[in-house]
């Protein structure tokens, strides 16, 4: 009779394991990693970039994209690169929208960029946003993936 109750009540004791350790961060069904800004770009996530801008992240600020998100190595990129990498124009208007800076180095990184992975609507979004000074000359532009 007691072999018959031990599976149930090594279930019970595997739940209440888990539920202990939900308050103290352990989820116990897959591994939580946090995500930067930029990899929510690089991941079209706009509700996380979102959230990640309402507590406070710095929409200028680079952030480190884990491999094979958007190249075989990891890379550290701002958000707004990331974005443009990941060829999503709504991502761009959004860090844009939120007060991504361009000056005229960047944007002609982020013109080289698009042009690269051929993200025709990014380049439509930032050709209106043209700095004063900025030329689109990629000559020696290194694109980092």
């Amino acid at each position: 009779m007691c072999a018959l109750g031990l599976p149930g009540t090594l279930l019970i004791a595997a739940t209440t394991a888990m539920l202990i350790g939900l308050p103290f961060g352990a989820d116990p069904l897959w591994a939580v990693e946090p995500i930067t800004l930029s990899e929510a770009a690089a991941l079209r996530d706009n509700g996380e970039a979102a959230r990640l801008i309402e507590s406070g992240e710095d929409v200028n600020a680079t952030g480190a994209v884990r491999p094979d998100i958007l190249s075989g190595h990891s890379l550290v990129i701002t958000p707004i690169e990331a974005a443009v990498a990941a060829e999503r124009a709504d991502m761009v208007e959004l860090l844009l929208d939120q007060g991504a800076r361009l000056d005229a180095v960047l944007w002609t990184r982020l013109m080289c960029f698009s042009a690269t992975v051929g993200a025709d609507d990014v380049r439509a979004l930032l050709e209106p946003r043209r700095p004063e000074g900025s030329v689109e000359d990629c000559d020696g532009i290194e694109i980092g993936w």
